[in-house]
């Protein structure tokens, strides 16, 4: 299962997205840690759509 479809299924993606748009980067982390992504993964997940934000669908803020 993706990161998304796991957000998706557990009922947090609009959770995820308003963390990653008011780059709250500790929130996001421990959101994707809810769906069993190491703290390592989530931190990398969240670093990577930071570095490019249209590549993931979001509007840098």
């Amino acid at each position: 299962m993706t990161i998304n479809e796991r957000l998706f299924h557990v009922g947090i993606m609009d959770e995820f997205d308003a963390s990653i748009l008011s780059r709250d980067q500790e929130g996001a982390v421990a959101l994707l840690q809810r769906v069993e992504l190491s703290k390592e993964e989530a931190m990398a997940t969240v670093a990577t759509i930071f570095k490019d934000w249209g590549k993931y669908g979001y509007t840098k803020p």
